[in-house]
């Protein structure tokens, strides 16, 4: 089989990916959970290999789009994780270690994975990456912030733990890999195929690290329903406002719809799971388990739906 041909295969199957990871990291459990730390060195290699596709050239073009970029991050960092505190609120409201999960999963970092899906459906990839950059960078300050002003004041908050992790595992990988993209671009482009299959296999193991850490905390029952319900509902809600805004609001080009929708309605559950497991308690990571679970299936179902031929 070609490596190319591999890599295609590897992206359609990412939806299966985070779900297979999720039950080997339960079925493990405490016999590797003392391995969790390599979970933040495997998550910096995604986000590295991902900024390998960045230039500075290219976020400097995309940049100039302000009103673009404006809107994304206002949707992504002010009015949908407003929406999900309230609706969380409503639908739990004994529960603000649930509550404050919810949040969480809204306010991180836009996903790197958004980017390949951008791609499937033909969107803008420069804006995709410059809009993943621009937000990784701010991440250590706004995805801290959001959970302290949004949280109930009952939820412990590591604030400048928080900030650590994410410079670590987002801000200073994605700044040596745009570095590297700029001292040898034709050798970043050729190892693209090489190192994408890579980036699949940090994100099982990651999961599986941390999942593993929770295994003796959750036992999944029908209790669990309106957590799932809910979940559903957020990551619709975070699609359908940007791709309204975008495409009605704003009227946005297709290309640049694609990856607005994207880039603003994807979380990078990934880096959540790593804070709710270092920084929370197990019910608040609960609801970033359950997103792991759904949102690559249901943003593939979305995307269908909202990018087929005959709705545009």
């Amino acid at each position: 089989m070609k490596l190319s041909t591999f890599n295609a295969l590897s992206d359609k199957a990412m939806p299966v990916i985070t779900p297979i990871g999720v039950v080997i990291g339960l079925a493990l459990g405490s016999r590797i959970a003392a391995y969790k730390g390599w979970g933040t060195f495997f998550f910096a290699c995604i986000t590295f290999i991902g900024a390998l596709q960045i230039s500075f050239a290219q976020v400097a073009k995309a940049l100039k789009r302000l009103r673009t970029i404006v809107l994304v991050l206002v949707c992504a960092h002010v009015l949908i994780p407003l929406m999900v505190k309230l609706l969380a609120s409503l639908a739990f409201p004994a529960s603000p270690s649930y509550v404050t999960g919810f949040i969480l999963l809204s306010s991180i970092p836009i996903a790197v994975t958004s980017f390949v899906w951008t791609t499937i459906h033909k969107g803008d990839a420069a804006l995709a990456l410059a809009l993943i950059l621009l937000d990784t960078l701010l991440s250590p300050i706004l995805t801290p912030l959001t959970i302290r002003l949004l949280a109930d004041s009952s939820v412990a908050l590591d604030f400048q733990g928080m900030m650590v992790s994410l410079l670590f595992m987002i801000v200073i990988p994605s700044i040596l890999g745009m570095l590297v993209k700029h001292a040898a671009s034709d050798a970043c482009n050729n190892a693209r195929v090489y190192l994408n299959p890579v980036t699949k296999v940090c994100m099982l193991l990651v999961i599986i690290l941390h999942v593993a850490t929770l295994s003796g905390m959750l036992e999944f029952s029908v209790a669990y329903i309106p957590l799932i319900l809910m979940n559903l509902v957020v990551i619709a809600l975070g699609f359908t406002l940007i791709y309204t805004l975008s495409r009605y609001g704003v009227h946005e080009d297709r290309s640049s719809v694609v990856s607005m929708t994207f880039t603003g309605g994807m979380r990078n559950i990934s880096a959540a799971l790593v804070l709710a497991t270092t920084y929370f308690d197990a019910a608040t990571a609960l609801p970033v388990v359950i997103g792991i679970l759904l949102q690559q299936t249901f943003v593939g179902i979305l995307g269908s739906r909202l990018f087929a031929k005959d709705a545009w």
